[in-house]
């Protein structure tokens, strides 16, 4: 029978975060299979690792222009005020 809870180390000890009721008899020997939580292995946590300088400064406010093709925010502004 295979049971997944989650457990803190401290101390040298695993020890439940909630409470909860295994049917064990004290001293029996279990194994343990050691997994990271879900948060440290969601890949959004290296995400900054995947960053890559590439030398345009501005593709965070132009990233439609780069990625699409549309025209830059600031030639569309610009039209926009000359159309006014």
């Amino acid at each position: 029978m295979a049971v997944s809870i989650q457990a803190v180390y401290k101390n040298g000890v695993f020890a439940p975060v909630r409470r909860s009721k295994l049917k064990l008899h004290e001293g029996q020997k279990v194994e343990l299979v050691i997994a990271k939580s879900d948060a440290e292995q969601d890949s959004a946590f290296a995400l900054a690792e995947l960053a890559v300088e590439t030398g345009i400064p501005d593709l965070a406010r132009e990233h439609d222009h780069y990625l699409y093709g549309t025209p830059k925010r600031e030639k569309r502004n610009a039209r926009k005020t000359k159309l006014r």
